[in-house]
C-alpha cells in the first residue's frame, strides 16, 4: 500500500505525536506518586507515609479515567471557555482522590493539602516542558531520513489551536486543516502515521500506518482492523524503507518531485 517509486509517494506525511513520536519519561503512574512524594515530605512524615502508599498502578488508571470524563466534559481541552491549566486541574485531582482510594495506606484526606504543590510539579515542571518527555525508539532517525526527501515544518494540534477552534483528532476537519497549512491539493496521496487506531487510523480519513504491537492489535479486534485498509508496524524504524527512501525522488526515474512537508500532529 504504502511502498512504491517516487511518483507514488504521498504527498504529505503527519505523525500523532503524544505515543508515536514522543512519551513521557516514565509511566504516569510514577510521574504523579513521585511529585506528591516530593511535596509530601516538604510537610511531614505522616504525609510522606501516606504519599509513598499511592499504588503506581492505581494512579495510571485513575489518570486514564479522568482524563476520559474531562474530555467528555470539556472536550478539546475547554476549546477557549478555560485555560490550560483550568482544565488539567480537576484531572489531577481526580486522579490522586480515586488512587488514594485504592491504595491501602492512603487516604484523599492525606493528600488533600499536598495538591497544590504536586500540581505545580506536574504541570510546570514537568509535562509544559520538556523534562517530562523522550522521544520514541527510532523517531529521531525515522524523522531526519523523511527530512532529507520532503521538507520538514513541524506543526501540532496546538498549532493548530484546537483548543480555540474546538476541533481535535479523530475529527477529520483537524485533518483537512493540516492538509490546508502544508499547501496539499485535496486529491493528493496523504499519510497519516500513529498508535491510536480510532483516532489516527480512522480518524484520518487517509492512508494510514498504524504503530503498535502485536498486543494493541489483539486488543483493537480483528473485525474493527479488517474494517478500515491500512498498514502496520512495529516501530517506526522501517518507515523510510517503506517509503522507498533509500533511493533520492530523482533517482527513480529522473525528475526532481517538488518538495512537501512532514508534519507531526498530535
Amino acid at each position: 500500500m504504502l511502498a512504491g517509486g517516487a511518483s507514488t509517494r504521498p504527498a504529505l506525511v503527519t505523525f500523532d505525536c503524544t505515543g508515536t513520536l514522543f512519551e513521557p519519561v516514565a509511566r504516569i503512574g510514577v510521574l504523579y506518586k513521585r511529585a506528591a512524594v516530593a511535596e509530601a515530605w516538604k510537610a511531614s512524615l505522616a504525609r510522606a507515609v501516606a504519599a509513598e502508599a499511592l499504588d503506581e498502578d492505581a494512579l495510571s488508571a485513575a489518570f486514564r479515567s479522568a482524563f476520559a470524563e474531562a474530555d467528555r466534559e470539556r472536550p478539546c481541552f475547554g476549546a477557549g471557555a478555560c485555560s490550560s491549566e483550568d482544565w488539567w486541574h480537576p484531572v489531577v485531582e481526580r486522579t490522586f482522590a480515586a488512587a488514594a482510594a485504592e491504595s491501602a495506606g492512603c487516604s484523599e484526606d492525606a493528600l488533600r493539602p499536598l495538591l497544590p504543590g504536586a500540581f505545580r510539579t506536574l504541570y510546570h515542571e514537568t509535562f509544559v516542558s520538556r523534562a517530562g518527555w523522550r522521544l520514541r525508539p527510532h523517531a529521531a532517525d525515522t524523522l531526519s531520513a523523511l527530512s532529507a526527501w520532503r521538507e520538514a515544518r513541524p506543526a501540532s494540534e496546538t498549532d493548530l489551536k484546537v483548543g480555540v477552534a474546538g476541533v481535535e483528532k479523530p475529527s477529520a476537519e483537524l485533518f483537512a486543516r493540516a492538509r490546508g497549512l502544508a499547501g496539499v491539493a485535496a486529491d493528493a496521496r496523504c499519510l497519516h502515521v500513529g498508535d491510536s487506531f480510532s483516532r489516527d487510523v480512522v480518524g484520518a480519513g487517509w492512508e494510514a500506518l498504524f504503530v503498535c504491537s502485536a498486543e494493541q492489535r489483539a486488543a483493537v479486534g480483528g473485525e474493527a482492523l479488517a474494517a478500515v485498509e491500512h498498514a502496520h508496524l512495529e516501530s517506526l524504524a522501517r518507515l523510510p524503507a517503506l517509503l522507498s527512501l533509500g533511493e533520492q525522488p530523482e533517482a527513480r526515474g529522473g525528475a526532481h518531485q517538488p518538495s512537501a512537508p512532514v508534519r507531526a500532529a498530535s
